[in-house]
């Protein structure tokens, strides 16, 4: 029986990574192509695979259609998790649409350019958690069909937006969209970055590890033909739901210590960054069985995997009196980003992510803060009917026409601005609408007072009298 085809996209990361691992244990079922960036760590790190059997390495670029053409000639499958990822799509936005949008759109062209338009070849595109954005306690639980509100500044999101919106809107007769949660790695250390104080401790985070979330996308490719023509949202399922807090605490209780000495909380933003609990990530599971660590599975390993100083030293200094403050102020302290915009004034930050330099002030401490665990019901209800009418009356809009009852067909459609566009009522049903609102600008303040679905998810932690308007949040205007 001759081997399937199958392309990846990002294998020198989280997700793609794990695919590769996994692919690698099925070389008789499978020929693996990959393509990768011709960088000097590219270059080391994937050395000994250019010649081994069942993998063709393609270096190329996803922004390079005739690069894409090539790795995706003679391919039965297409799995695309390849991504620019924050804090760098932030400060790179142009980066970040070439590869999350562009890289998308080439590789539908792609297959579209191959014999018979591409029916033979099963796409599955990985979009991200990052397109709900900010959804704090009470609206934590989320479901495809959920509006979007991509956080400001968050370009990351806005692109990969764009990007699912070509796959979706593509025409292949095999699509399939995956919105990715936090992938938690066992290097933490790592993730060491400014961007970790933007997020609320409050945010809860349903978190999936890098093998699970692997298998998972190398599994889509024994789904059936139902599987495709869907979005679906991927995460670890209930044993991996945590807030950020409890994320934090765990993890420095693991090596002695304390995060509420080390880290005061109005270091942390109150708003304005992603993750959720999804509502329905058991669908996905049901078709591809990836849930199969938990949280405390994660935990076992982050410690495992820690450099001995950690292990052994975190626990004996953390039992040191004056240890947490030196660890706060030499280390911890050059991270708090909410900190240093206070420290110098960062207007549209500190709007952004916490409404006022006055809610800042309010914030109190860990003492103030409800250490109890959010509930599991759900708040918001999208439309879910075939009334294409109502349907657009959910997002304050007009279907301008209604009659077609076909969802995988375009039809017009005019949002309460007015502006007009088309788009398949399918589409609009995962949570897209009209592109022309779509950030940047973000001018969330605006669409809340003509859209009820979004306004459903904006008020719960912003006032109906905010009017905010950014286009830039870390970058200078292009």
């Amino acid at each position: 029986m001759a081997k399937e085809r199958v392309l990846l996209t990002g294998a020198s990361g989280s997700m793609g990574g794990a695919a590769f691992k996994e692919l690698r244990t099925r070389k008789d079922k499978y020929h693996t192509v990959l393509i990768l960036r011709p960088s000097k760590v590219n270059k080391k790190n994937f050395k000994e695979y250019e010649n081994e059997e069942g993998v063709v390495i393609v270096w190329g670029d996803l922004t390079k259609f005739e690069d894409v053409k090539k790795a995706v000639t003679g391919c039965d499958y297409v799995l695309h998790p390849a991504a620019f990822i924050a804090p760098e799509a932030d400060a790179h936005p142009q980066v970040a649409k070439a590869v999350n949008t562009g890289g998308a759109i080439n590789l539908v062209n792609a297959i579209k350019e191959q014999p018979n338009g591409g029916d033979n070849i099963r796409f599955v595109n990985i979009g991200t958690v990052a397109e709900y954005g900010d959804r704090l306690p009470p609206i934590h639980m989320v479901k495809v069909g959920d509006p979007f509100k991509p956080s400001v500044g968050d370009f990351y999101a806005t692109t990969k937006i764009a990007g699912e919106r070509a796959v979706i809107e593509s025409g292949l007769k095999w699509w399939a969209s995956m919105r990715q949660t936090f992938i938690c790695i066992p290097n933490l250390m790592s993730l060491m970055d400014p961007i970790a104080f933007h997020q609320p401790p409050r945010t809860c985070i349903e978190f999936i590890t890098a093998e699970d979330t692997g298998f998972g996308l190398v599994e889509t490719m024994k789904c059936p033909d139902d599987f495709y023509g869907r979005v679906y949202n991927i995460g670890g399922g209930p044993a991996c739901r945590v807030t950020y807090f409890d994320f934090l605490e765990r993890t420095f209780r693991l090596f002695g210590l304390d995060a509420e000495k080390i880290m005061p909380r109005n270091w942390f933003g109150i708003r304005n960054f992603h993750c959720n609990w999804w509502a329905d990530s058991d669908v996905l599971n049901n078709y591809t069985h990836h849930q199969r660590h938990s949280f405390e599975d994660y935990m076992k390993v982050v410690e495992k995997n820690a450099s001995p100083f950690l292990r052994y030293g975190g626990k004996l200094g953390g039992k040191i009196p004056g240890v947490h403050s030196l660890v706060r102020e030499l280390v911890m302290k050059r991270y708090a980003d909410p900190l240093h915009w206070i420290q110098k004034n960062e207007v549209e930050k500190i709007k952004a992510f916490f409404g006022s330099r006055e809610a800042w002030e309010n914030i109190g401490s860990w003492k103030d803060y409800d250490h109890s665990k959010p509930g599991t019901e759900r708040v918001i209800k999208p439309y879910e009917g075939n009334d294409w009418n109502e349907l657009a009356k959910s997002r304050g809009g007009q279907c301008l026409k209604p009659d077609s009852k076909d969802p995988t067909v375009k039809t017009k459609w005019k949002c309460g601005f007015g502006h007009e566009f088309e788009a398949t009522p399918r589409l609009v049903r995962t949570g897209h609408w009209c592109p022309q609102c779509t950030p940047p600008a973000w001018h969330w303040d605006e669409i809340a007072k003509v859209d009820p679905l979004f306004a459903s998810v904006w008020y719960p932690n912003h006032s109906k009298d905010e009017n905010q308007v950014v286009d830039w949040l870390y970058c200078p205007n292009e």
